[in-house]
Order: structure tokens, then sequence, then C-alpha cells
């Protein structure tokens, strides 16, 4: 016997009592808050508009399609961690109704971590604008007022930030790196050496400290004063010595400026400020795309 299935396709050969008791069990599953939320999501369209599809080579998936999408719906609903809802599937027969899946007592669901790879297969997946169609169109006789358009002030996005002078400094160095190693690239000659490595490393052993000691981070931040100055004088003899055979985007012209009057205002504040943040708005955010 399998360890788990899907419960469409238990069907009852024999007349015995346990499946009377599992149609009860759907009946009042049925009834359920579970219930009424489970049959006001197309979780089938959903699954096919995703591109989710039954893997005919292998090892056969714990959930089908659908059942990937309603236990990421049950997660939400529930508010509870990776763990929580595999809990639950090993006991609670509503849940499991919800999934679609029914678990073998003697082989319970031991891997927590298929809830994290469900969510990360749906999110390479995922296509926002799709799926509010389909449910839009299958929400439609549920609704009212529909020539009426209210919205929440709390969804818009705010690209509203408070970042440190760390993160500033790390910005800035990551956009004029990946664009210096990108002109290079394009023009077939050698990058020029900077300690770009030895500071990224740096800067990822500080950013795994709970507890950062100021010492340290005046240390690190002047290390990074340093490459950004370098890196600034390394894209500028790029841009000097074959300005004319490189293409320059809209974005690229208003993040970096190649003028010689602004990099030399912006080196000479940088070697006299004691706080990037005084800085941010004139600087370091100039080199950080929007």
């Amino acid at each position: 016997m399998a360890k788990i299935e899907k419960i469409s396709e238990i069907h009852p050969t024999l007349g015995f009592t346990e499946f009377d008791i599992l149609e009860k069990y759907r009946k009042s599953f049925n009834e359920s808050e579970l219930g009424r939320l489970h049959s006001v999501f197309p979780f089938e369209v959903m699954a096919k508009a995703m591109g989710l599809s039954e893997n005919r080579l292998g090892r056969r998936n714990i959930f089908s399609p659908s059942a990937k999408i309603a236990i990421m719906v049950l997660k939400a609903y529930t508010g509870f961690s990776d763990r929580h809802p595999v809990e639950h599937l090993n006991v609670n027969l509503h849940y499991r109704m919800f999934c679609g899946i029914m678990t073998d007592p003697s082989f319970p669901i031991t891997n927590y971590k298929i809830v994290s790879a469900v969510r990360n297969e749906m999110a390479s997946r995922l296509d926002i604008e799709s799926l509010q169609e389909i449910l839009a169109t299958h929400w439609k006789p549920y609704l009212e007022n529909l020539h009426v358009c209210m919205t929440d002030a709390t969804c818009y996005e705010s690209h509203m930030r408070f970042p440190t002078d760390m993160k500033l400094l790390w910005e800035s160095l990551e956009w004029l790196y990946r664009h210096i190693c990108l002109h290079c690239r394009a023009l077939g000659i050698r990058r020029p050496r900077n300690k770009y490595d030895d500071v990224a490393k740096a800067y990822l052993s500080y950013c795994k400290k709970r507890k950062r000691k100021a010492s340290r981070t005046k240390m690190l931040k002047r290390r990074m004063i340093r490459l950004l100055e370098k890196l600034l004088i390394q894209m500028d003899e790029i841009h000097r010595d074959y300005g004319a055979a490189l293409r320059y985007t809209q974005d690229y012209r208003s993040v970096f400026p190649s003028s010689e009057k602004f990099l030399y205002k912006k080196r000479k504040y940088l070697k006299a400020v004691r706080s990037v943040t005084v800085l941010s708005a004139l600087t370091v955010i100039m080199y950080v795309p929007s």
C-alpha cells in the first residue's frame, strides 16, 4: 500500500463501515470553515495557469499540483510556520481533505522542509496578474457593486528606506563593480585590479554578526570608502579611454554622471566626512539605481 494516497483515488470495493465514516468526515468538512474556504478557490485552474503538473518520471510527489496551492493557502490562512502545517496534516483529517491527500498513520510525513520547497517552486512560476484574473472571474458571482473600485491604502508598495551607512556604501560598491565588469566584458579588455572581493568577504562577515563593535564598523567603513574612491577612478578611466565605444542607457546616465567636476567634488566629501548618512542624498545614493 502506498504511504500517501490522493483522496480522489480512494474508492470502496466492499461495504466497510470505514468508508461510511469517511463520507461523514467529507460532509463535516464541506460544512466547516475550511471546507467553505476550499470551495471558493479554483485550485485546478490556478495550477494549470501556473504550469504545475505531475512528474511522470521519478518518485511520486506527495502533493498534487492543486494540493501545492492548497497548502500555501492553508499556511497563509492559519498563520503557521512551515513545520506546523505538516504536523497537522499527519493528524487532522480536515487538513488532509483541504489538500486532497491521505497519509498512512504508520508512515507520517517527516520532511518539514517540503512546505518551503513547494513555496520556492511556486515563487519561480508565480504570475500575479494571471492569477488575479482567474480569481476575479471565479469570485464575480459573489461580488457586489462591481462598478465601484475600492483599494486599501496599506496595499500600496512603499519604496521608502532607512539604510545604514554600511548599506549605502555596499550598494554603491556593488553597483560600480558590476558595471565595471560589464564594461570590460563588452570592450574585451582586462578588468582592473581592486580589493572588491576582500571587502565583500569582510562585509558578509560583518553582516552575520549580531553584535557589531564600533571599532570594527569604523574600520570596515574606512575600507569601503577607499574602495569606492578607487572604483570611481577606474570607472572614470574607462569612460575617458573607451567612452565612445560604450552604450549608455538613460538610467545609467542618471545614476553615474561622467563629469570630472562632479567626481572631484564627491571624492573630496568622501575623504572629509565622518558619516555617510550626511552624504546619502548627495553622494552615495547617486550611484544606486532607483
